[in-house]
């Protein structure tokens, strides 16, 4: 028998630790409905139409959501202090819709069990969890950029400035490149399209 009660206690513990922190669906979309119009008519005032602020704390982004471990810390700190003009006084199940709301603004998805006021299942909501994961899974996948291809190489004199003939003595398309000149080469721009005579060198002393 006691080996019973503690294979029980266990399939208990794991069931409850599969169904806790970081599961989807700890509101429904119906609270979350219910919650942005409460927020607009009790907290937007103040926390803004956007969850921005600026006149309160700001609402919405990563690091507003891991400010609060779960949904239960979020829930008992307004619950007794918002909004200041009457504070607690909204009730737990406005209270609840709230947070809805502002987890579904944040990202996370709702499901189809209820929020409600039990201090177990609110500790199981973790906000950083739930947000994170629903903004993930809500945007859109992003496009794989192409593959750098291999540059060409670039002509030794632009194209622009031969008029569009080959440069006397170049290198005929599809040839190996030639060896580099002893002396410098004169843009065919500067040519007219004409070769240059050719200079002899000076003799040495």
């Amino acid at each position: 028998m006691p080996l019973k009660i503690t294979h029980l206690a266990i399939v208990a513990l794991t069931a409850a630790l599969s169904g806790g922190v970081a599961h989807a669906g700890g509101f429904t979309a119906d609270q979350a409905a219910a919650g942005e119009t409460a927020y607009n008519s009790n907290c937007a005032q103040c926390h803004g139409k956007q969850l921005e602020g600026p006149d309160a704390p700001g609402l919405a982004g990563p690091d507003v959501m891991q400010n609060w471990a779960t949904a239960g810390g979020l829930y008992d700190f307004i619950h007794v202090a918002m909004p200041p003009s009457a504070p607690g006084q909204l009730g737990d199940e406005t209270y609840l819709n709230i947070i809805a709301y502002i987890m579904k603004f944040n990202g996370a998805q709702p499901g189809d069990e209820p929020m409600t006021a039990d201090a177990d299942k609110l500790a199981a909501i973790s906000l950083p969890e739930e947000t994170q994961a629903g903004a993930a899974a809500a945007a859109p996948a992003t496009e794989t950029a192409p593959a750098a291809t291999t540059a060409e190489a670039a002509p030794a004199v632009p194209q622009a400035f031969t008029w569009g003939k080959q440069l006397p003595g170049g290198p005929t398309p599809g040839a190996a490149a030639a060896p580099a000149a002893t002396t410098p080469a004169v843009p065919q721009a500067f040519t007219w399209g004409k070769k240059l005579p050719t200079v002899a060198a000076p003799a040495a002393n």
